[in-house]
Order: structure tokens, then C-alpha cells, then sequence
């Protein structure tokens, strides 16, 4: 029985609030205060940009105001992910329609998410979760603002305000209950693990047995040849487009001497992995200002007065396989220690029309029983494979850590919450205080799987091919031996402890762009640490590269923009840069080869004529910008050329921020793929020195250029660190869940902010790249995407003098139930 959470009707505090003055009201007359309101009130107070201002004298009013806030800007987006995580969208939407989950980078038909999600609310997790006491149940101020984050935006769904066409008035939208919001929260914490094999999990089933047609699908494709490179692309963090960049600046770092962070995390432009900026503020409990997740009501990336963070995607794997040895005869027993254990089951059934669709899902000590198509991992009568993933039960703890973090004084209490929790899913925090000390680290909930122990329990055949590729651990299910140890302390059984995770304390800087821990500072290598948390002396990718030679140019003064060290200008300067770092390393080359053979055969045997291309290329400034002239052209080159020998000079671990380098032109596929990339151009009616700004768009408008180009995710990585994906100048990704249109940005940078953390209190700039709101009808619908495409900034205020000269909207007060 799911339980629903009600909430009394909104009393206004100030004057009655209408359809145009609930946060669409003009510029307040009055200084703006910032004093908690009385009670279970709330005061709501939208700034310039649209973004909220919210104080409550309680935990259960800021969620209030919170939850009212965020439905008046996106419900009808975060309603249809209610439909995925309550496993209806069959019901809704039909059983073979793709449920894609844009974070997670991956998508399956309705029924498989349906299937999963039904067997999520089977499992009683959110029945432990509702039951545990913290860590892994939800402190008494998270539950308060998990509730009142519900009423708030049931509150908003009954007043009638609702405009957005694409659920207004639908059947599936419906009131959220204390489930669904916990639900939305496994989703989070499992987004690299549990939901990267939703399809696998759903469809299997025993050998011989009657399945449904959902698992007659998977078992079909499960029953294809190992795809290993599919499987690279899918968990090496460095081949997908969701990362990000974060920068954590000490003292010796910045002019002033004060911390300094940048952050920029490359998520989605569609769907709830979009953040939504706010600023949340129980006087004397909590004040955080940043981003979050739809659906988490705690500020995820953000600042408080001391401390600022920002994440990245980890290399770390959250979740580790196990190969099961199945007894002969029997496909659903399998051996521990040479005796036999049954499998359990759980058993689900989904509904639509005049449908029922029912399966049966197999647990083991080790995890759910799942296929992996691109692994080769199917079930036959001798084997099986189960999912063991560290932060399934992870939700609660996330968030009750993301509010002790919100209450950190410096980056030393932040590494403190974060290894006495560890519930922060595959992400790196990146982080700096106002005493000027950097922090990177590294810190959740990582399955505690040594070295010595993926060599001893790593079966030979397939998971040592997949692990060799992938770096995916697959471990001996025949041996609890296998089992990962056990640390007295951890929240939870088999993760590692935080002393044993990589973390680094600095006062110069500290940098992640998605590779390891290995080079968060180049001058301090992090080393020694297990391979299921990333690995040392390989190559780094080239926003890392990139981002290290930028950093380093700046604290000497020798990249042009001033005196050496960083203000927040400068900051955003070197962002703003947009640089690409393969345009640095091979376009001189590939320029040069190609004048010296302007003709070349493309891959599809059609002779073309390279000189217009070349020319177009020889003007290509190596930027990302509006104005980047022949950047189209080179971005859709980059994307097509597949050369393992690309490189004319190798990676050497003595230089990771150096090499590989040059343009390998000893054959003539480069120019082939240039010939591929004319074609692309032409076929799309694109002129070829045609810029980013003339073809690259937001998804509100074709009238919004937006600048940026691809980091990684394509055949060859250009490295840019504003990194924005749109395709089809990234054809290698244009069968990804997530493609749209030709050029239409899909994911990339999207919450930026440049923090210093002053001792008098933060002063904070960003942009919110995508706008606030996804409601089509909205005022916040695209300003900001508009002042992206500008090059501007917003202020983001945090003291009550700040927001007072911002302009901001009235302030709006609401009661509480």
C-alpha cells in the first residue's frame, strides 16, 4: 500500500497570492530581509534570475516552500519520472515505447523499466529505509524536509496553477507520496550501477523457463557475441558524456588568498538529472546556496558561508559481479563453499490495457541474478551472474549526508561527514574553504574489493576479458572467501572505510575532470589504491590535460589574463577560454596533410574535394566559441575518426599532461574520415567553415546558439572544457537515449558557479546553462540560457544586502501545514 502525505491548504501571509503574483510578482520596494518567518511559515523570495530564496524557521517549512518552489518550475517533467519509479509507464505510455533515463546514459523499453521497478518496491527497500534509524534511515531534519517537500508541491498541483500542456489535466499525473520520493532516491544513488543494467536484470530468467516477452527480448539479445567495446563506452567514465569539471583553489592558488572553487558538472539537458537552483536557509541550522537534482530537496553542489563543493563522475565502481557456479541439474541453485544454495525469488507483475505481464526475479546472497549483453554474461545451465550494488540502500544515507555537509565549517569537517556517511553516489567532491584550503576526495560507498583479491577471485574467461577493457570487477561466486571485507565503522557491510579511499588536502589546488584520483594535484600523485576505484599511469583524457596546463599557466601569469594567481574573473576567463585541447594537438597536422592532398576517397567510395575543407580548417581558431568558424566541421571529424593509432606520439606515464601529441598522418585514413565529415556537413546542408554558433542550439530555440564543444564520448576526444554535446557532430553518440536533432544540445555544461569564500561571506557568479524551469509557459523557461549564449553571469546572492540589490521579486509567504 503506498502511502500518500497530505497537506493543508496554503494560507498567505502577505496578500492573497494570485496566479501572476505567486513569484511573478515585480521587483520588491524595500530592502529584502532575510529573518525566518514565524512558525511553519515560509518566505519564498525569487531573485533576478529566477532562482529562489527560501527561509524557514524549521526544516518542514523550508521543504514546503521548497517543494512549492520547484512544481511551479518543472512538475510535469518530475511527475512523468514518478510514472518511471512507481513502474507505470506501460500503463501510460505502452509497453514498447523506450524509457530512457538520461543521467544514466542508458535507456530500455517501458515494460523492462516497469519490471524493475516493481521488483525496487518488492525487494522492501523503501519499507527499510522507512523503518531504519540513521545512518541508513533518514534523520529526523530529512524526513521533516522530505514531507514537507511533498505538501509543498502537492499543495502547488491542487491550486490550479498548473499551465504546462505536457501533463496538465493527464491521467498520470497524480499527488507524490513519502514512496516516491524515496524511490526517486534510489534512482539517484544507482544511476551508475543498478541502472546501467535495468535491461539485464528485468529479462532474466532460468534456462528453458517461461518468461515473458520482455525477458524473451533480453534473452535474444544476451545471446549475441560479447561486445566489448560497447561495454568500454558504457562504464569507462572517460568515454561518456556525463562528468564534469571541478576546481578547488587554496590559498596559494588566489589573489586574495581565500578559497576558490569552479564548478562545472556536464548532466543532461532533458529529463530529472537537470539541477534546479536554490538557496535554503533554516537561520542558525542550515544555509546552502547551489544546485540539486529534481527531487532532492538538499543542495547537491553548492556553498555555504565557509565551504563550497562541487562533484565529478568517479571512476569508481560502485557495484561489482559475481559469476555464480550453478548445480547441475538445477539452474536456480548454485554453490558457496561446495554446497548448494537455493535461489530466492521475487516475484512482480506488471499491468496495462487488458495485460497482465508477470516475472519472476532471482536473488542470491550476492545480488539480483542479471544478463549483460555487451559482456557476454547470459544464463546457461552452468553459470549465471548477480549484481552486488553498494548503494542500493544507499538513499537515506545520501541525504542525510548532504545535509551534515551543508552544515561543514571547513574542507576538513566536509572530508569528515563525507567518510562517516559514505553515501555519496560515484562522485568526486572537489572543495575549498575560506581558509584557504583545497580538498579533493573521493569518498562513498565503494565495494571493499582489494588488488590482491580481484587478482585471487577474477574467473578466468569473460570477466577477465571485461575486467581487462571495462575495469569491471567480477568476482568468484563460488567462494564467500570472494566476499567483499568487512571495516568496523562503515555505514553498511563490504564498503571500504574513508581512510582507505583517495582524498588530498591542499593549498594550492586540487583538479578532476572525470579520469582518477591519480593526478588531482600533479605535484602529489595519489597512489596504491584498488583498482575498482581507477587506475594510475594511464591516459588521461583531454579536459584533464587540459584543465592542469590552464591552471598551471594561471598560477604563473603566463596565459594573458593578468597577473598571475586567480580572482573570480580570471576564473571565468579561463573557462570561457573554450578551448579544445585535440584542436591544439593535431589541427596544425591534420590542416597540413590535408593541403597536401586535397583529394580523398570516403568511406563510402565517393570521391571529394578537401580544399574548400582544408581552407575551412586552416581558419578554425581551436575554440569552442559562437564565432569558432570551422569548428563544426573539425568536431564532426574528431567524432568519426575511429584510428586506434591516432596519435603520431604515444602516451608516456611520465608525461600524462603532454602526450600522446601529433596527428599520426603515415596513412591516409585521416583524411578519409575528414572526407566522412564533408559529407556529414553537406548532407546536413552546413557550409563547411560554418562556426558552433551557427549550427550548435538550445533546445528552447534554434534562435539560442549555444557555445561549447564535445569533451569526450566521441571516436576522438576533443577535450574542450566547456564540454556541450549536440548531435550529429558527435555521430559516434547520435544512438544514444539522449540524441536529439541535428545540432540540438543534449547534455554538457550546465550548473557552472565561481565561489570564493570570503571571511566576511561567499560571493558567488554562475549560470544555470538550460534555465530553471522546463514548464514551456514559464518566465525562467530560457532567460539564462540566453545569457549563456551571451557570455554572462548571474550574481548569486546570499546575504539579505545582496539579495536586496539584486532587484528580486516579491517575497511570498506561506504557511505551513
Amino acid at each position: 500500500m503506498t502511502l500518500r502525505v497530505s497537506s493543508a491548504v496554503v494560507t498567505c501571509v502577505v496578500a492573497a497570492v494570485t496566479a501572476t503574483s505567486a513569484f511573478g510578482a515585480g521587483p520588491a520596494t524595500k530592502r529584502t530581509t532575510r529573518t525566518a518567518s514565524p512558525g511553519g511559515a515560509v518566505t519564498i523570495t525569487r531573485d533576478s534570475a529566477g532562482i529562489p530564496h527560501i527561509v524557514a524557521r524549521n526544516f518542514a517549512a523550508l521543504g514546503y516552500g521548497e517543494g512549492y518552489a520547484f512544481a511551479q518550475d518543472n512538475l510535469c517533467t518530475f511527475a512523468d519520472d514518478i510514472v518511471t519509479v512507481e513502474g507505470s509507464r506501460s500503463r501510460y505510455f505502452g509497453p514498447r515505447a523506450t524509457a530512457v533515463n538520461y543521467s544514466a546514459g542508458t535507456s530500455s523499453t517501458n515494460l523492462q523499466s516497469d519490471l524493475f521497478w516493481r521488483y525496487i518496491q518488492a525487494s522492501g527497500i523503501v519499507q527499510r529505509e522507512l523503518s531504519a534509524k540513521a545512518p541508513n534511515g533518514l534523520l529526523p531534519q530529512v524526513r521533516a524536509v522530505y514531507t514537507g517537500w511533498i505538501a509543498g508541491y502537492n499543495r502547488y498541483l491542487r491550486s490550479g496553477r498548473l499551465r504546462d500542456p505536457s501533463c496538465k489535466g493527464k491521467p498520470w499525473v497524480h499527488p507524490l507520496s513519502l514512496t516516491d520520493m524515496l524511490l526517486r532516491g534510489v534512482q539517484i544513488t544507482t544511476e551508475a550501477s543498478s541502472q546501467q543494467f535495468i535491461p539485464g536484470i528485468a529479462g532474466a530468467a532460468p534456462p528453458g523457463a517461461s518468461v515473458s516477452l520482455a525477458a524473451r527480448a533480453r534473452r535474444s539479445a544476451s545471446s549475441a557475441q560479447p561486445n566489448l567495446a560497447a561495454l568500454k563506452a558504457q562504464f569507462v567514465t572517460s568515454n561518456r558524456a556525463e562528468g564534469s569539471n571541478g576546481i578547488g583553489l587554496g590559498s596559494q592558488g588566489t589573489r586574495s588568498g581565500h578559497g576558490m572553487v569552479l564548478a562545472n558538472p556536464h548532466f543532461p539537458w532533458r529529463g530529472t538529472e537537470r539541477f534546479w537552483m536554490a538557496q535554503l536557509d533554516v537561520p542558525g541550522s542550515y544555509d546552502m546556496e547551489g544546485g540539486t537534482l529534481m527531487g532532492f530537496p538538499l543542495v547537491g553542489i553548492g556553498f555555504n558561508r565557509n565551504v563550497a563543493w562541487t562533484h565529478t563522475v568517479s571512476t569508481d565502481d560502485r557495484f561489482v559481479a559475481y559469476q555464480l557456479k550453478l548445480v547441475p541439474g538445477d539452474a536456480t541453485s548454485y554453490y558457496v563453499d561446495g554446497k548448494p544454495v537455493k535461489m530466492g525469488r521475487i516475484n512482480v507483475a506488471v499491468r496495462y490495457g487488458g495485460t497482465t505481464v508477470r516475472h519472476t526475479f532471482y536473488t542470491t546472497r550476492w545480488g539480483v541474478v542479471t544478463t549483460v549483453a555487451a559482456a557476454g554474461y547470459q544464463w546457461t545451465p552452468t553459470s549465471a551472474y548477480a549484481l552486488d550494488d553498494a548503494t542500493l540502500d544507499a538513499g537515506p544515507r545520501a541525504a542525510n549526508q548532504y545535509l551534515r555537509m551543508g552544515q561543514a565549517t571547513s574542507v576538513k569537517s566536509l572530508y569528515g561527514v563525507e567518510a562517516k556517511w559514505l553515501g555519496i553516489p560515484t562522485f568526486n567532491t572537489i572543495a575549498a574553504d575560506d581558509k584557504g584550503n583545497a580538498y579533493y576526495g573521493d569518498v562513498g560507498a565503494t565495494p571493499a574489493v582489494s588488488a590482491s583479491e580481484i587478482k585471487s577471485c577474477l574467473p578466468p574467461g569473460l570477466p577477465t576479458a571485461v575486467f581487462a577493457i571495462a575495469r569491471v570487477v567480477t568476482l568468484d561466486g563460488s567462494r564467500s572467501s570472494c566476499a567483499p571485507a568487512s571495516f568496523a565503522g562503515t555505514p553498511q557491510r563490504g564498503i571500504f572505510p574513508g581512510r582507505d579511499l583517495p582524498h588530498l588536502f591542499r593549498r594550492d589546488y586540487v583538479e578532476n575532470s572525470n579520469n582518477s584520483y591519480w593526478l588531482a594535484n600533479p605535484s602529489h600523485p595519489l597512489t596504491g589504491y584498488s583498482p575498482i576505484i581507477g587506475l594510475t599511469d594511464e591516459m588521461q583524457n583531454g579536459r584533464t590535460r587540459l584543465g592542469n596546463q590552464m591552471i598551471a599557466a594561471r598560477l604563473q601569469g603566463t596565459d594573458g589574463l593578468g597577473k598571475a594567481r586567480f580572482t573570480i574573473s580570471t576564473l571565468q576567463r579561463m573557462w570561457e577560454g573554450d578551448r579544445s585541447n585535440l584542436a591544439g594537438l593535431v589541427l596544425g597536422d591534420l590542416v597540413a596533410a590535408c593541403n597536401a592532398h586535397p583529394s580523398q576517397v570516403a568511406s563510402t567510395g565517393r570521391l571529394v574535394n578537401l580544399a574548400p575543407a582544408c581552407a575551412a580548417l586552416g581558419g578554425y581558431d581551436g575554440t569552442g566559441k559562437l564565432t569558432a568558424k570551422g569548428g563544426w566541421l573539425f568536431a564532426v571529424w574528431a567524432d568519426l575518426d575511429t584510428d586506434k593509432a591516432f596519435y603520431s606520439t604515444a602516451f608516456n606515464p611520465a608525461q600524462p599532461l603532454t602526450t600522446p601529441t601529433g596527428l599520426n598522418t603515415t596513412t591516409a585514413t585521416p583524411l578519409k574520415w575528414l572526407a566522412d565529415a564533408v559529407l556529414n556537413l553537406q548532407a546536413h546542408h552546413v557550409a563547411l567553415d560554418a562556426s558552433f554558433g551557427q549550427v550548435q542550439h538550445a533546445p528552447q530555440s534554434k534562435k539560442i546558439p549555444i557555445p561549447g564543444c564535445a569533451g569526450e564520448g566521441a571516436a576522438q576526444d576533443m577535450g574542450c572544457f566547456n564540454a556541450i554535446y549536440s548531435p550529429d557532430h558527435t555521430p559516434a553518440r547520435s544512438g544514444a537515449p539522449n540524441a536529439g536533432p541535428y545540432g540540438q544540445v543534449n547534455d554538457g555544461s550546465s550548473l557552472v558557479m565561481t565561489t570564493q569564500l570570503n571571511p566576511r561571506g561567499p560571493v558567488s557568479q554562475g549560470i544555470l546553462t538550460y534555465s530553471q524551469a522546463t514548464d514551456r509557459t514559464s518566465r525562467w523557461y530560457s532567460n539564462m540560457t540566453r545569457l549563456y549564449s551571451r557570455g554572462k553571469w548571474v550574481t548569486l546572492p546570499y546575504t539579505a544586502g545582496q539579495l536586496g540589490h539584486d532587484h528580486p521579486l516579491k517575497p511570498v509567504t506561506l504557511q505551513a501545514p
